[in-house]
C-alpha cells in the first residue's frame, strides 16, 4: 500500500496517507492507518481490507516540497515559480496600485524602481531585520515620489486662502517650507542616485 490507509481506500474510495507510527502486520503485509478509528475498524474485519490495491493512476502527492529541496534540482523553473511568483505578482500590484513618480523621472523608470525595491523588501530568503531594513527603504521612496504633488497641493491652498483673505495657519506655513527643503535635498540628490542606478535602495 505503500504508506497509504487500506480502509481509507476501502470505505471512501480514496487514497490517503497513514500515520508511519501505527503500523500492523497482517498475512506478511505492513499497513499503516490514517487515524486511531480506521486502524480499528481494519481490526474488525481485516480481511476486508487486506486485498486493496492501489488505483493505477494515484493523485498527485499533498506533501508540502520545501523551498530549499526544489533549489536542489537542476531544472530551476519550479523553484524560481514558487519562490518569486507570488511575489512578482504582489510586486505587479503594488505598483499598479501606487501610481507614482520619483522627481526628474519618468512613470516608467519610477515603476522600474518601485518593482525592483519591492523584490528585494520581500526576498522570501530575507531576515526579519533584512525585511524590516528594505521596506523602510521603500516607504523612503514612496515618500520622495509624493513629496512634490503634497508640496503642490499645499501651494495651491495657500493660494486660495490669500485670494480669500483668510489666514493662512503657521502650522501649515511651517510645513510648507519644510518639504520644500526636503524637495530641494532630494532633487540634489538625484543626479548621483541615477549615477548609482538607485543603489543605494537596494544595499
Amino acid at each position: 500500500m505503500l504508506g497509504h490507509c487500506p480502509v481509507t481506500l476501502k470505505d471512501e474510495d480514496k487514497v490517503e496517507k497513514g500515520y508511519q507510527l501505527s503500523v500492523v502486520s497482517f498475512k506478511d503485509q505492513r499497513f499503516v492507518f490514517a487515524s486511531q478509528e480506521k486502524a480499528s475498524r481494519f481490526f474488525l474485519n481485516p480481511s476486508r481490507y487486506h486485498t486493496v490495491q492501489l488505483p493505477v493512476k494515484m493523485p498527485a502527492p499533498k506533501d508540502p516540497v520545501l523551498l530549499h529541496q526544489l533549489q536542489k534540482q537542476e531544472d530551476c523553473k519550479t523553484f524560481m515559480a514558487q519562490a518569486l511568483g507570488s511575489v512578482s505578482t504582489r510586486a505587479l500590484r503594488e505598483v499598479g496600485e501606487n501610481r507614482l513618480k520619483y522627481p526628474t523621472l519618468t512613470v516608467k523608470e519610477t515603476m522600474l524602481k518601485l518593482f525592483a525595491i519591492f523584490l528585494k523588501a520581500e526576498n522570501p530568503a530575507n531576515t526579519e531585520y533584512m525585511k524590516e531594513k528594505y521596506h523602510g527603504k521603500m516607504q523612503q521612496f514612496i515618500h520622495r515620489c509624493e513629496v512634490p504633488q503634497e508640496l503642490h497641493e499645499l501651494s495651491r491652498d495657500k493660494s486660495e486662502a490669500s485670494e480669500k483673505s483668510k489666514k493662512w495657519p503657521q502650522f501649515k506655513e511651517d510645513y510648507y517650507n519644510e518639504l520644500g527643503k526636503e524637495l530641494d535635498e532630494i532633487l540634489k540628490a538625484v543626479p548621483k542616485e541615477k549615477q548609482n542606478c538607485f543603489s543605494s535602495y537596494m544595499k
